[in-house]
């Protein structure tokens, strides 16, 4: 009897050494997928209420548009409102989206030409021109400006701007992109180049 209980609390013991190394190996252990979390792309966080808006034009338009009080520069508000465009034009199952230019009589802009290179550019942003309007301190009143008028965009004091809205048309489109369209944007290419670069306007 004695014997035989040595050797049941001998085997004992070694399931307990070996349970409380492999509890120390476990806690010593790297995670199962430690770069899992660099693997996910990083997210914009969500804008305050009434700073985007979308409203459906026609079966696949939509009026974009961007407002705020706090403005920045021009550069990084149309950035955020074209990476709105692509995260909305995924949002609705499609491919593409397409800008469709609001010009005036009078406009001097010229209008892009085919780009035999398309898809290479499908992010091009110095295509991506919506309209502004604003106000400042110095006039309650609200001004436009026109990307396509040919006059100098606001070059003021940033902190004089009390209130801004920027807008553009898109229209949505399923497939292969028209990639020779200078107004053409691919969603996943224009999110991907953008999401690093933007973030919600004030």
């Amino acid at each position: 009897m004695t014997k035989g209980w040595g050797i049941i609390i001998g085997f004992g013991l070694m399931i307990a050494v070996w349970g409380a190394g492999s509890s120390v190996l476990a806690a010593d252990a790297p995670p199962a997928s430690p770069a899992a979390a660099d693997m996910q792309s990083p997210q914009v966080p969500p804008a305050a209420p009434g700073v985007f808006n979308a409203q459906k034009r026609g079966a696949d338009g939509f009026h974009l548009s961007v407002t705020g009080h706090t403005f920045t520069s021009r550069d990084a508000i149309e950035k955020y409102l074209a990476y709105r465009a692509a995260e909305l034009t995924k949002a609705e199952h499609g491919d593409w989206f397409s800008l469709v230019e609001k010009r005036a009589k009078g406009d001097t802009a010229p209008v892009p030409k085919i780009d035999p290179a398309g898809p290479r550019f499908s992010f091009r942003m110095e295509y991506w021109r919506p309209l502004w309007r604003y106000k400042t301190d110095a006039s309650p009143a609200w001004k436009s400006w026109s990307p396509f008028s040919g006059g100098a965009f606001f070059a003021g004091d940033p902190k004089t701007v009390t209130a801004y809205e920027v807008s553009a048309d898109i229209v949505l489109h399923k497939g292969m992109m028209t990639g020779t369209n200078p107004l053409a944007f691919d969603a996943d290419a224009v999110s991907d180049f953008l999401v690093n670069q933007v973030s919600p306007p004030q």
